[in-house]
């Protein structure tokens, strides 16, 4: 049976890494939310309450993509943290096995 190798460093880089990629787009997200114009600002157009539903669904849609996305990020977060403290107590319980009695 092969021994199995964990490069602690890689995992906890990719963890950081994913926790601010995770920030980033909850920040983005935060950015689209109201931002939508008053169908009043395109005059006496026809269409401006279309546009303006428009441009309101496209903020909407926006602001729900990127959280989404930050929750799969932060899920990932959670998982690679999981595995290192799993890791963790498994070679904790392993060394504390070897030791003499």
């Amino acid at each position: 049976m092969a021994a199995t190798k964990f490069n602690t460093e890689a995992m906890e880089q990719c963890r950081t890494t994913v926790s601010s990629q995770a920030g980033q787009f909850g920040a983005i997200g935060d950015g689209f939310s109201g931002q939508y114009g008053n169908p009043d600002i395109f005059g006496k157009l026809g269409s401006s309450g279309a546009i303006s539903g428009a441009v309101s669904a496209l903020d909407q849609a926006g602001a729900q993509e990127f959280e989404a996305a930050e929750k799969v990020l932060r899920k990932v977060e959670s998982a690679l943290d999981a595995i290192q403290t799993n890791v963790d107590d498994v070679e904790e319980v392993n060394k504390n096995s070897m030791r003499a009695v």
